[in-house]
């Protein structure tokens, strides 16, 4: 694929795909109490809310569009600097992305305040957002086509 915001939301639905595969596991195994479906619904309803229905439809509809903004971003980290080390840049991005989003955002807005409490949870997380960045990275990685502007010299009279 040439486009590169096709490319990367492409792979960022993937790799959310593949993220919310693990999430579902780990919680089915009781090592994730709360969910990253439960987590982007509360982005904008209440934790009643989240539960419902429609909770897991905004929260599914949510999950897809971070997912592909991150793969955006992925695949123009990887259109400017290069393919090399590709998994590496794609967990670094993923990495800063847990960061703003659980570290800054998620508690600025008061969501889900009861993760806190819960380490075993958020390292689930963190294994599920890892997921997310090498399915991500190595599928823009794989398929991007990224075209290489040549630096031209004109030369002097």
């Amino acid at each position: 694929m040439r486009d590169t915001i096709t490319v990367g939301v492409v792979g960022g639905i993937l790799g959310t795909i593949g993220m919310h595969i693990t999430n579902m596991i780990l919680s089915y195994l009781g090592i994730v109490k709360i969910t990253s479906l439960q987590i982007t619904a509360t982005l904008f309803l209440n934790w009643e809310q989240a539960n419902t229905t429609f909770g897991i439809l905004i929260g599914l509809i949510n999950h897809l569009f971070i997912g592909a903004i991150i793969g955006v971003i992925i695949a123009f980290v990887l259109k400017y600097f290069g393919k090399d080390y590709y998994l590496l840049k794609g967990l670094g991005i993923t990495g800063l992305g847990y960061l703003i989003g659980m570290g800054f955002i998620i508690p600025l807005i008061g969501a889900v305040p009861q993760m806190r409490n819960d380490t075993l949870t958020l390292t689930g997380h963190i294994f599920s957002y890892t997921v997310f960045g090498l399915i991500a990275s190595y599928f823009i990685a794989k398929y991007a086509k990224f075209r290489v502007i040549k630096n031209i010299t004109l030369k002097r009279r």
